[in-house]
């Protein structure tokens, strides 16, 4: 017939004596030191029956419980104060306060922890394995997924289009233009070409082709008073039946 034994795992002396003091319901500030004692040395000797190998800090432990009860064990020197007694076991409880504070702290980090494992993030650059698109489309058909679309494409903004007409004005053809102002007549106010023109690319062009024909000395170009009317008038106009460029 073969035994098993269960002993429970302790990360270190101060947590066995913690166990102790729990089980035991032992006030921490007044530690009965020769029955610890007794439960910390029994614990070690089933330890080491069961060949467990003993930690130094477990053997230290033992020591100081021990030093501390023959400590209690003295007689104590006669004072007429008591409170300059130092217990012997005030370094030991100092000690379990403290471990005891951590301990808390590392569970309350473990339970932390355990919540937190229950939370899975969105993985959106990895889709997840095994993802079957008909447990979810499985009364989908292609008739309503049309339907669908065709809700959507409505709701949709509805764009507009615009139709833009290329306007071609060459500088030749605005040459031949006002050339042909001056085929019954020697000068002309600027306005009355201007007045001919329908927009912005034809005012720029034509302003060009002026300036070419100022250039070619074909017009002279006249201003009497500032502000006043611009006049063009013929220069050494040659007769030219030129087909403007198109």
């Amino acid at each position: 017939m073969s035994y098993n034994v269960k002993l429970e795992i302790f990360e270190g002396p101060l947590d066995l004596l913690l166990f102790f003091i729990k089980r035991d319901e032992i006030n921490i500030y007044d530690i009965p030191i020769a029955h610890i004692t007794r439960e910390y040395l029994d614990y070690l000797n089933i330890m080491q029956s069961l060949n467990f190998h003993l930690a130094g800090e477990f053997i230290l432990m033992a020591a100081l419980l021990m030093r501390i009860k023959v400590q209690m064990l003295l007689p104590q020197p006669e004072t007429e104060e008591i409170n300059e007694i130092e217990d012997p076991r005030t370094e030991l409880v100092q000690m379990l306060v403290e471990y005891q504070k951590y301990k808390a702290a590392s569970n309350l980090l473990a339970q932390l922890q355990d919540q937190q494992s229950g939370y899975f993030p969105v993985m959106i650059d990895n889709p997840a394995q095994g993802f079957d698109p008909e447990l979810f489309l499985s009364d989908v058909n292609l008739l309503e997924l049309g339907l669908v679309l065709s809700r959507m494409m409505k709701k949709l903004p509805e764009k507009r289009y615009f139709d833009i007409e290329t306007i071609k004005v060459t500088i030749s053809q605005q040459m031949q233009f006002i050339r042909s102002f001056f085929t019954k007549r020697s000068r002309l106010r600027f306005n009355e070409i201007v007045k001919r023109l329908t927009n912005r690319l034809e005012v720029v062009v034509t302003f060009i082709a002026i300036l070419e024909l100022i250039k070619a000395a074909e017009i002279k170009v006249t201003q009497k008073t500032l502000f006043g009317d611009i006049w063009l008038a013929r220069g050494n106009m040659v007769e030219s039946d030129v087909i403007a460029n198109t």
